[in-house]
């Protein structure tokens, strides 16, 4: 049986490339979430979803897209937008899922 045992200069190497490419995976979408907005406007919405308003306020009229008022101000979360688009993914070989 053989066996092979690393220098230190090969573990070094092994950790740094594993933690650069764990870095490298997932800085990204880490930055990303936290530099975005929490709280959208129904425009911030609109462009999203690339819908009108009237499409808005009907998700938001069936209770399919969560939302906080306060007076007349209206703001939806960032989170349930993006859940709210999630739920309608559809797989790659034409299935919704």
């Amino acid at each position: 049986m053989h066996a092979y045992i690393p220098t230190k200069e090969d573990l070094k190497e092994i950790i740094r490339d594993a933690v650069k490419e764990t870095v490298n995976d997932s800085l990204p979408g880490a930055i990303r979430k936290a530099t975005r907005k929490k709280w959208l406007t129904t425009d911030d919405v609109m462009d999203i979803l690339q819908c009108s308003r009237r499409h808005v306020q009907h998700l938001r009229d069936s209770g399919r897209l969560p939302y906080r008022q306060n007076g007349r101000v209206i703001r939806y979360d960032i989170d349930e937008v993006e859940a709210y688009l999630n739920r309608g993914k559809v797989n790659s070989n034409g299935g919704e899922k």
